[in-house]
């Protein structure tokens, strides 16, 4: 038997070795001439060993880059160098993505005698990238949605609709108050007006630290748009900084009805609807006693 020496020189020991590495891999002289070519370089372009030997490397591989500047064998020797990187293998009228990896091989002198490029196909890689990527963007999708849901919720209960009284509804608003969340406020005071019939709806700005000019624009919409409904808005709330913004811009408060306070707001509604009430029984009996 020979011993390790004789075997590492031996040409069908070396074969051995290069043949049980899974990727491909090809060994050629200053020329590009193929010396060397393992089984699984050889299987990717649907040839034998036997069949790429004294050949071109760019007759046998057609990448984007053979036989060209930037052919990554001639790289690897000018730049004494390794040089890594992906392309795509032209075979068959399709394309292999391939990721690669070549350098300079030398002589026991130290020169340069010729280049030894690695290389594997890593399309089951990429599509399995592809699908962890596909599902990244599900799952940031989903989350964007539920941000969305989220938001909507929070915005619902920030801006809640309450009947606190038979023909009165309120819309106590906290915190800060933007047109985005104005706009919603309003759309739920149209649709709680609409559900309930109510009369009044008193709007309290007790909670809210800052209303520009914008903002208050859209509360007189909101007065308009009740009005128009059969309802009549009530501000309560007002404070001197607030008061001071309204006025400065020039929004008009006139159509709406002011109080200081929500109590005041209610009892304000409440004998508003009681005065109604007396009105329409007065007006009942006396058609009552024009018809006897």
């Amino acid at each position: 038997m020979k011993d390790l020496n004789d075997l590492t020189q031996d040409e069908g020991f070396l074969s051995e070795i290069i043949n049980a590495i899974t990727s491909g891999i090809f060994v050629t002289d200053p020329d590009h001439n193929i010396l060397m070519i393992n089984k699984a370089g050889a299987n990717l372009v649907g040839k034998r060993c036997g069949e790429c030997f004294d050949r071109k490397c760019y007759e046998i591989f057609k990448t984007p880059l053979c036989n060209t500047p930037n052919c990554t064998c001639r790289l690897a020797m000018e730049n004494q160098s390794i040089i890594q990187g992906q392309t795509v293998l032209l075979f068959n009228d399709q394309e292999i993505p391939l990721e690669y990896s070549a350098r300079p091989l030398r002589n026991y002198k130290g020169e340069i005698i010729g280049c030894v490029e690695n290389f594997i196909d890593i399309t089951d890689r990429l599509e399995k990238d592809k699908i962890i990527w596909e599902q990244k963007e599900r799952l940031i999708k989903k989350r964007e949605e539920d941000i969305r849901h989220l938001q909507d919720e929070i915005m619902e209960l920030s801006t809640p609709v309450i009947e606190i009284w038979d023909g009165i509804l309120t819309l106590p608003l906290i915190g800060t108050l933007d047109s985005h969340r104005a706009k919603i406020a309003m759309e739920r005071v149209l649709e709680a007006i609409e559900r309930s019939r109510a009369s009044f709806v008193i709007i309290d700005i007790t909670g809210v630290p800052m209303v520009d000019s914008e903002v208050a624009g859209h509360i007189l919409q909101t007065a308009n748009a009740t009005r128009l409904m059969g309802s009549e808005a009530i501000l309560t709330g007002v404070g001197p900084h607030i008061a001071q913004v309204i006025a400065q811009g020039g929004v008009g408060l006139e159509n709406l009805t002011v109080r200081g306070r929500m109590t005041d707001a209610l009892h304000f509604a409440i004998g508003e609807i009681a005065r109604k009430s007396e009105q329409v029984a007065r007006a009942t009996a006396l058609v009552r006693g024009a018809g006897e």
